[in-house]
């Protein structure tokens, strides 16, 4: 049977939180061999689209998909991936979310805002959306947050029903990435049947990754000040991790409209790549972690 070609979808715009983006999709396609497939999006109902007859047009597109792969091939820096150009019409998230379906994408890579103004946080971003919405892992990275290698990937659990598809997708995660899991539990009480449910799954989890020949550390955090986000930065920047895997649900009206929750501010506060997944088997893994219902 023919192997699938895999592929990454960055959403490109130009700007300098979108060639983030293309770094850091280079990075992982060295060690996964996916080719990179960067995705421009245009509104042809707004300047200058809309004032074009079809031969500009089209030379239009021809040049932007030129502009594409020139913008990627500046970011190499060893043996380049292979890069696909693709122009579209449509409303950004939505053709995000299109593509990353007819192209069946494995991973969906994109540079992010590191505005922290609190409307910022309320309204949510594009990225916050797309990584509510996708069927596939997304990783969101900020400017000057790119990881030149992935070697370390930060795993923060807790006692969601959740937990077991996070550690098989952290599992099939390191092995395409070929890289260690740090597993950790954070908590802000002392109360005991908490804290030993939670090193009990922490000591499953080190047991079930082991088995699966994937290097791991895990470890049980208590924390009487600041907040659960805040002490994960503080983990990965111990740890020198070099991306940060966390759940998010396809709750965006939830999510886009309440400041405070995990995800977003990690996706705001984490100085590393965030690799985001709905916890629906995004990497349809067939694995049992027992244990941890």
């Amino acid at each position: 049977m023919e192997q699938k070609d895999k592929k990454i979808l960055v959403p490109v715009d130009f700007s300098d939180k979108s060639k983030e983006g293309i770094y850091q999709a280079i990075q992982i396609a060295k060690v996964t061999g996916s080719k990179i497939c960067l995705l421009h999006v245009i509104r042809t109902n707004l300047p200058p689209w809309n004032f074009m007859d079809e031969k500009e047009f089209t030379n239009q597109i021809v040049t932007i998909e030129q502009a594409l792969i020139a913008e990627a091939e500046k970011l190499v820096d060893s043996k380049p991936p292979v890069f696909t150009a693709i122009v579209k019409k449509g409303k950004l998230c939505d053709t995000i979310l299109e593509q990353s379906k007819e192209l069946n994408v494995e991973m969906i890579v994109m540079g992010t805002s590191t505005e922290d103004n609190i409307k910022k946080k309320i309204i949510g971003s594009n990225a916050l959306r797309v990584t509510t919405e996708a069927e596939v892992p997304v990783v969101t990275v900020k400017k000057g947050c790119a990881s030149s290698k992935i070697e370390k990937i930060i795993v923060p659990l807790d006692l969601t029903k959740e937990t077991k598809e996070k550690v098989s997708d952290a599992i099939q995660l390191a092995r395409q990435l070929n890289c260690k899991i740090f597993a950790v539990s954070f908590s802000s009480t002392n109360y005991e049947y908490v804290v030993n449910h939670l090193k009990r799954q922490l000591a499953q989890v080190k047991t079930f990754v082991s088995e699966a020949g994937i290097e791991i550390e895990a470890e049980y955090k208590y924390y009487n000040s600041g907040s659960r986000d805040e002490k994960l930065v503080e983990y990965i920047q111990e740890k020198e991790g070099d991306i940060v895997m966390i759940t998010t649900h396809q709750q965006a009206e939830i999510i886009r409209f309440f400041l405070g929750s995990f995800a977003e501010e990690v996706i705001h506060g984490a100085p590393v790549p965030v690799l985001s997944i709905v916890p629906k088997g995004t990497f349809k893994t067939i694995m049992t972690m027992p244990g941890t219902d």
